[in-house]
């Protein structure tokens, strides 16, 4: 329970700061898995509850049990009885009606009004517009039906789908025959990273990794360790979140995008804050920072 609080916690706090559900669900993904399925479901809750608050929606209130009786309606005073008016003789005669023959005076008799009886149209009213329809999605798990909006499937608890798309912002550019070394990152290129002050480099293929990497701390006992930890380089005084920076690899455009996720003290590319949820490209010797540590990127391409 004590894993389940803190994945919550680390939850909580992207949200908090800006990143969507998705974003911050696609983060936490491979530590949610290793749940077991109570655990799982108790997270699910957890974030459910999260988000209507988010939305400022409050849970349903059960249904009553019984049915509570009918108000006491007020007898309506009596009506005075209708008193038949005398019918008015209709002074203006319908165009084209036809005529009846003229009286023996030879006077022309009212013209012959022939009355449509008013009936009322008992045709259906037109339908109301259909909802939207549910969108459902089998559990690649178990294959029960969950609708595509759940996160986790009520029957064995797994996360639903793999979350694509949690950064909506498309990089754009334009495409070239010779794309530029500063940005291009084959599908054989080495991301190094080196904090600035020290001979310390830290490698990684984030083209070959099946999820987003991500930079930050670990701390003692914590099940959210970060797959670049920055422990050892002084990273909690300097401010580095547990969950701090991710890195991603776009195949389309061969290139490698970062992105803050929600951290306390913010991260730099070369100088400038990025937003949480922004994507940025990063380019051959562009400096990042995260709070005060500083890490240098260079892209190595073996021969």
């Amino acid at each position: 329970m004590r894993q389940t609080k803190e994945i919550f916690a680390e939850y909580s706090r992207m949200r908090d700061n800006g990143l969507d559900a998705k974003a911050a669900l696609n983060v936490l993904r491979y530590h949610i898995e290793v749940l077991s399925k109570p655990d799982r479901e108790a997270l699910a809750n957890m974030m459910r509850a999260r988000e209507a608050e988010l939305a400022g929606t409050a849970p349903a209130a059960p249904a009553a049990t019984t049915t509570p009786p009918p108000a006491a309606v007020p007898e309506a005073p009596a009506q005075p009885a209708q008193v038949p008016r005398p019918q008015k003789i209709n002074s203006i005669k319908p165009i084209g009606a036809p005529t009846a023959p003229n009286n023996s005076n030879g006077t022309p008799s009212e013209p012959a009004v022939s009355v449509v009886p008013n009936i009322p149209n008992f045709a259906p009213p037109p339908a109301a517009p259909a909802a939207d329809d549910v969108v459902w999605v089998n559990c690649l798990h178990c294959g029960k039906t969950n609708q595509r909006h759940e996160v986790f499937c009520y029957s064995c608890g797994q996360l639903l789908e793999p979350v694509k798309g949690a950064f909506d912002t498309r990089v754009l550019g334009e495409s070239t025959s010779a794309p530029l070394d500063s940005e291009h990152f084959g599908s054989d290129s080495v991301l190094v990273l080196r904090v600035r002050g020290s001979a310390e480099n830290f490698e990684a293929r984030p083209q070959k990794s099946d999820h987003e990497i991500i930079i930050g701390r670990s701390t003692k006992g914590s099940v959210l360790a970060p797959d670049i930890d920055l422990t050892n380089r002084q990273a909690s005084d300097l401010g580095v979140s547990r969950l701090h920076l991710s890195i991603r690899y776009d195949a389309e455009h061969e290139v490698v995008l970062v992105a803050d996720l929600g951290s306390a003290n913010g991260s730099f590319i070369n100088g400038q804050r990025m937003m949480p949820k922004e994507v940025r490209v990063l380019r051959h010797g562009d400096e990042l920072r995260l709070g005060k540590l500083v890490l240098l990127a260079s892209f190595r391409h073996p021969a």
